[in-house]
């Protein structure tokens, strides 16, 4: 029985070795292939810029649509336009950024009164947006997202510099309450686990993915995969859009923005919960065995387990190993020390937001549990105050739709 118990303790302890090996690759790779736009960085813009439409949907915004609005009306990029989309707000989000708007060029307010059937709240509301714009870029942006004056002038400058289409940006979280520290960094850490943005920035790879809080679009792109129609559906609309952008091999950049865009995502424990719940559920395209494979993942990078694989290995490891017993628990330690620190810097939140990452694993386990309910009971998925019967927990059209525009060798290039 010992003997099995030290087998079981060595395979846990080289699993989580292996878990954080693979977390810091990422993370150099990252260094690598991921720019960081900066408000320092030099972007070069043709003498003529095109104009940039900015579209801001706003539902039960009102704490933070006027700052969201002043950060797209501050930009110094020279030629843009904002449309913000009141998005059947029962709140004060409309008369707020109406009085925003006012007396201001190339500003205008729309609202959305109801909701077609088989499209979510979101994406009805871009794509009634879009239909009033005129420019040659489309930029989207979240109201509880702010940029920096420099976002617009330093996003375009990277796509005209690499000759693409689109431009997304990882944000800087803003971290106030003690659910957001424990928790935000946590389920940002397991997106970039299934979207890893090296990857998405690799060409060869077949991962995209898109950040709904802000992406830049060519219009020609943007039409060419046919806008918001596509992923009408889906709660994740955003990396639908990116995934076609890149299947269709029109060019995307994930790019490091925590110095130009910022994001105070939820507030609270119950929508951190709720939010990140159908974040990753759709994320993972309501694959129920995908959701298992990481449930597992992090029970056994749990504390509890970890403990448990300690008191295992070591008494057999000093009899065995008593010259290097330590080196794998050592190991273990070292990377489950450093490497969420690095990862927080990433973000642009403190370092010492990983101490609390325990917190938040646990908090993940609790979460894939509810998508695993969600997804075996087909319950119908719930966002925003809107109940979408239509939209149940089963796979979805999230990957892009198998047609020769995606599969050709020679998918068109658009500038």
């Amino acid at each position: 029985m010992e003997h099995v118990q030290f087998a079981v303790g060595t395979m846990v302890l080289l699993f989580v070795a292996g878990f954080w090996f693979v977390r810091a690759r990422d993370l150099v790779l990252s260094w690598y292939r991921d720019p960081d736009l900066r408000p320092d960085k030099e972007a070069f813009l043709p003498e003529n810029p095109p104009l940039i439409s900015v579209i801001v949907p706003a539902h039960n915004e009102e704490a933070g649509i006027a700052e969201c609005l002043e950060s797209v009306l501050n930009q110094d990029y020279p030629s843009f336009e904002l449309i913000c989309v009141d998005d059947r707000s029962v709140d004060r989000t409309a008369g707020i950024a109406r009085a925003v708007l006012a007396n201001r060029q190339n500003c205008q307010l729309i609202s959305v009164k109801e909701l077609p059937p088989g499209w979510t709240g979101k994406c009805y509301a871009l794509d009634a947006a879009v239909k009033h714009t005129s420019g040659e870029w489309l930029a989207f942006l979240d109201a509880d997202s702010r940029l920096e004056r420099c976002a617009l002038r330093q996003c375009y400058g990277e796509a005209l510099r690499r000759k693409i289409n689109m431009v997304t940006l990882s944000p800087r979280f803003v971290l106030e309450t003690f659910w957001e520290k424990a928790l935000q960094p946590a389920f940002s850490a397991m997106s970039c686990i299934l979207f890893p943005p090296s990857k998405i920035n690799d060409p060869a790879s077949d991962i995209a993915s898109a950040n709904g809080m802000f992406y830049l679009i060519s219009r020609r792109a943007y039409d060419a995969i046919g806008g918001h129609h596509d992923v009408k559906g889906l709660a994740v609309e955003d990396i639908g859009i990116g995934k076609r952008v890149k299947a269709a091999g029109l060019g995307l950049l994930f790019a490091n923005g925590r110095k130009v865009l910022s994001t105070r995502m939820y507030t609270n424990l119950s929508d951190i919960i709720s939010g990140w719940t159908r974040i990753l559920s759709a994320s993972m395209n309501y694959h129920l065995a995908l959701v298992l494979k990481y449930l597992g993942v992090h029970i056994l990078m749990s504390v509890p387990v970890l403990l448990l694989a300690l008191h295992w290995y070591i008494p057999t490891a000093t009899r065995l190993l008593p010259h290097t017993w330590f080196l794998l628990p050592l190991t273990c330690i070292v990377l489950m020390s450093t490497i969420p620190s690095v990862y927080c810097r990433q973000l642009g939140v403190s370092s010492r937001h990983a101490m609390l990452l325990t917190i938040g694993q646990f908090m993940l386990i609790w979460v894939f549990s509810i998508i695993t309910k969600k997804i075996v009971c087909n319950e119908a998925l719930q966002w925003r105050g809107t109940t979408y019967s239509t939209s149940r927990y089963q796979p979805t059209t999230l990957n892009p739709v198998h047609t020769a525009f995606y599969s050709t060798n020679t998918p068109p290039q658009l500038d």
